[in-house]
């Protein structure tokens, strides 16, 4: 497990959220914005893909697909992976972590891509079609340097 845990200190990993293909927050995504915002992380299970190792303390940045696409919220992750039933396919099972986001942001708040692409060009923005993407750890600096900023500028 040494190993799995020296690859993931300081990394990072992609959370996609496309609402055409899952909008289940409780409520309404708004609602969850302003729960964290009042100090409430909202602690979910959410799918890695087929990953089988993220370590628990890791980056979480919750990316918006499809639409409004961009950086919408960071995280922790709180748990090894485990599989589970697929959020879209009952019939499958997808690997999933537990993860507290503590900043959401709604979309027009969002990081676009266009700015993640010039500030942390090692990821392949515009290929992200499911969770569970590692970030090196020295992109995964320059984007918590870049969401610091951001969430600074929204006051």
């Amino acid at each position: 497990m040494a190993e799995a845990s020296d690859h993931w200190r300081d990394a990072g990993i992609i959370m996609g959220w496309n609402p055409s293909l899952w909008d289940e927050w409780p409520g309404t995504y708004a609602g969850v914005v302003e729960d964290v915002a009042a100090g409430t992380p909202y602690v979910t299970q959410w799918s890695v893909g087929s990953r089988k190792e993220v370590e628990p303390g890791t980056d979480a940045w919750l990316l918006r697909q499809g639409g409004s696409y961009g950086l919408i919220g960071h995280g922790t992750v709180l748990t090894h992976p485990y599989e589970d039933v697929h959020f879209a396919d009952p019939r499958r099972t997808a690997s999933f972590v537990d993860v507290a986001f503590d900043e959401l942001v709604v979309e027009t708040d969002r990081v676009p891509r266009d700015v993640l692409e010039v500030v942390v060009p090692e990821v392949a923005w515009r290929f992200q079609f499911r969770s569970g993407n590692r970030i090196g750890p020295e992109p995964n600096r320059r984007l918590r340097e870049l969401w610091r900023d951001a969430m600074a500028a929204l006051g």
